[in-house]
């Protein structure tokens, strides 16, 4: 599924590991015609992603 389907708010992963961390859709930068994403953990780490980005939402958190 891409980053840009996804609605405000949807818990995401980036890798299909049961490790990897769990992020967090944000809003839609213009300036820099990316998503804000954040860790469910630790919302001040923010990452800004591109929209066609792959994400997996189908795992068990």
């Amino acid at each position: 599924m891409k980053l840009k389907d996804l609605k405000k708010g949807v818990f995401f992963k980036l890798k299909d590991s049961d490790t990897a961390p769990v992020w967090i859709r944000g809003e839609y930068v213009r300036s820099e015609k990316k998503y804000s994403t954040f860790k469910f953990d630790d919302i001040n780490h923010e990452r800004l992603l591109s929209p066609d980005k792959e994400v997996i939402t189908d795992f068990e958190f």
